[in-house]
């Protein structure tokens, strides 16, 4: 599931505005950084439209993943004030919605409600990432382990009350690429 889905059916229809408002877009091009491994960041970002290849210094042909719209990206940067371990590379013109981290420092300094819903919106999306690699990193010997063990359970399941959101989350999708076009 993409994290800002996740986020997007988390917060309300305020926030979101909030986001609208306060966040600047970025055009990249094919090939331009967005994130630098490293480098701190003074933003958070939605990829809007297009595509970035993550990656590292050390192997920078190789792609371990890919980012595509809807995906919120230096949230882990955002929390641990350590540079990213990863860089972010444009496949192709590509867009995203920027907030300053001063800005959303200061939304969370003085707004409770909203950091409460952006706190659990972020610890639900890194819960997935987590619950995702567990999962494909599982070996061929303990995987009848764990199937014999979580044999009821799936693992991929969102708390109900989010998935709920999450119906709401495409809509504020929406409303994001719209405004960010506005601006």
């Amino acid at each position: 599931m993409r994290n800002s889905l996740i986020i997007l059916g988390v917060l309300e229809d305020l926030d979101i505005d909030w986001f609208a408002r306060v966040g600047k877009t970025q055009a990249l091009q094919e090939g331009e950084t967005l994130i630098e491994e490293g480098v701190h960041l003074d933003s958070l970002g939605i990829i809007l439209e297009g595509s970035l290849k993550v990656t590292t210094l050390a192997n920078p042909e190789k792609s371990l993943s890919t980012l595509y719209p809807g995906e919120i990206v230096g949230e882990v940067s955002f929390l641990d004030s350590r540079p990213p371990a990863v860089t972010l590379i444009a496949l192709e013109q590509t867009n995203v919605l920027k907030v300053s981290r001063r800005d959303l420092s200061a939304k969370l300094r003085t707004d409770a409600n909203f950091g409460s819903r952006f706190y659990k919106a972020i610890g639900v999306c890194l819960a997935q990432r987590l619950i995702h690699l567990t999962q494909t990193t599982l070996t061929a010997g303990n995987i009848k382990a764990a199937e014999a063990q979580n044999e009821d359970d799936d693992l991929s399941i969102v708390d109900p009350d989010v998935l709920e959101a999450v119906s709401l989350a495409g809509r504020r999708f929406e409303y994001l690429i719209e405004r960010s076009r506005k601006h």
